[in-house]
């Protein structure tokens, strides 16, 4: 699967970082999509499970957030998942899609300090030589993550690699974050989305009964 129109190039790991070089912007959009288990303990839960930004050894928990929802389902544990899948085994349950439920996220304020990855300045600025740094293998991405935590960095924008582009935000569990989010607002279940839906049939992908 290609992760964007043009060739990304070949990823490099970070050296030293000086912050006071990393170009930062401060205004993150204000409204955004969360996709969550059913079940989990609150929608806003940060993790630390491994994955693009995340993983158990790294300083922040982390809080995957979409600009739609059907970018926000590939970035989700059932998305990945899914996509993980060989073609032949592209295959997800109504029960599957109903226990994923959809949120409006509202960050109650722009002075968030986040690093915009689609922004190939701001790579420079930080060291990474292409875009790839943040958008190929995800220990290396997670390497990234890493240096970006130990700077006053609240999170980190970037394009979802799924298959519906679309820029989300890895919000990192800082105190300025956390002050950041307002409470969810429920819209329904992932199968309750019809665009969602049309979305995965024009992948390929079955969806069966209970």
């Amino acid at each position: 699967m290609p992760m964007s129109a043009e060739d990304p190039g070949k990823p490099n790991l970070p050296g030293k970082i000086d912050p006071r070089k990393i170009l930062l912007q401060e205004n993150a959009a204000l409204s955004w999509c969360r996709n969550s288990y059913r079940q989990a303990p609150s929608p806003l839960a940060f993790t630390r499970t491994q994955g693009r930004f995340s993983g158990p050894e790294l300083p922040h928990a982390v809080l995957y957030l979409g600009a739609n929802a059907i970018a926000c389902f590939w970035e989700s544990g059932l998305g990945r998942d899914l996509n993980d899948r060989m073609p032949v085994s592209r295959i997800i349950s109504e029960s599957d899609l109903k226990n994923r439920i959809e949120y409006r996220v509202r960050i109650k304020s722009k002075k968030l300090s986040l690093f915009n990855a689609t922004d190939a300045v701001a790579r420079r600025s930080l060291g990474a030589k292409t875009a790839a740094c943040f958008l190929a293998d995800h220990s290396v991405s997670r390497a990234w993550a890493k240096e970006l935590m130990t700077t006053e960095v609240d999170g980190i924008l970037y394009e979802s690699t799924r298959h519906s582009p679309g820029l989300c935000l890895a919000l990192f569990e800082t105190e300025a974050a956390l002050a950041s989010l307002s409470l969810p607002i429920k819209v329904g279940s992932s199968y309750d989305n019809a665009t969602l839906l049309a979305a995965l049939f024009q992948e390929g992908i079955s969806i069966i009964g209970e």
